[in-house]
């Protein structure tokens, strides 16, 4: 459902946002995360759990809070994107960006023509109310934030020229997969890794487009706050799950006695 976009106005204004991963697929999950007080729930279609199907329900529980949803879509198919908004994002976060032309053509297709390609189906989706909402299609280019991921060397390359697309919200550094990238799985600190976050970080801060990204073993989120990003994914509920589970479980192993059990 269409409705001032709070994560584009709060960037506007300069403010930091701190969201949470949802990837599980949960509904009660994202909702959780938005009642917990992150500023925008971060549903995962690349590498989380949930489809087409449960995404509706998902932004549907998120959008009964102050929080943004915001979705992570699983590549830069204009069908994808299109059915994503559709269903009422307020944010799209495209992983894989390599360049300015690509970011280019995938800020076009989450917008509506003369400014982009988006499809024309208003009077039928979710967004508009289904159709209950005529009025407020002027509306829809402007409320929706789109942010690319730039997380190869090539694209690191591109930074700059990315960021200074007009219809680019927000650069999103993916550490991880830069790591992976350069010959350095799971290794985000290592020198080469973080020499080419550096060169994000001046590239995209020096234009004025705001930068996001996940903490990283080399700085948690107070100090990528300090360091001028302005949105940081600091929780997952799968991690959350999953180390609160095994802590517990340890917990109550000197009372169990012998073998986990596993």
């Amino acid at each position: 459902m269409l409705r001032p976009n709070a994560m584009k106005a709060r960037l506007a204004a300069g403010e930091r946002l701190v969201g949470m991963w949802v990837q599980s697929g949960s509904p009660v999950a994202a909702e959780i995360a938005a009642r917990a007080g992150f500023d925008v729930v971060l549903i995962d279609l690349e590498h989380g759990h949930g489809d087409l199907d449960q995404l509706v329900h998902m932004i549907r529980a998120v959008q009964t809070t102050p929080a943004t949803a915001m979705v992570r879509v699983p590549g830069k198919d204009p069908f994808i994107l299109g059915r994503v908004l559709d269903a009422g994002a307020e944010a799209v976060l495209v992983p894989l960006v390599e360049d300015a032309r690509e970011a280019a053509r995938v800020a076009a297709f989450c917008r509506y023509p003369p400014r982009g390609v988006r499809g024309y189906a208003w009077p039928v989706i979710r967004q508009s109310g289904y159709g209950l909402y005529p009025e407020r299609f002027a509306r829809a280019d402007e409320e929706l934030v789109v942010a690319v991921q730039i997380e190869t060397r090539g694209a690191v390359a591109e930074a700059a020229a990315i960021a200074a697309l007009a219809d680019i919200d927000l650069v999103f550094l993916g550490p991880m997969d830069l790591a992976g990238s350069l010959g350095h799985p799971g290794d985000p600190a290592h020198r080469e890794v973080t020499q080419l976050i550096r060169t994000v970080e001046r590239e995209v801060l020096d234009s004025g487009t705001p930068l996001g990204t996940i903490p990283r073993p080399d700085a948690d989120a107070a100090t990528l706050f300090a360091r001028g990003y302005r949105f940081v994914v600091a929780a997952s509920d799968v991690v959350l799950l999953a180390t609160g589970a095994r802590q517990i479980r340890e917990q109550l192993q000197p009372a169990l006695g012998g073998g986990n059990g596993a």
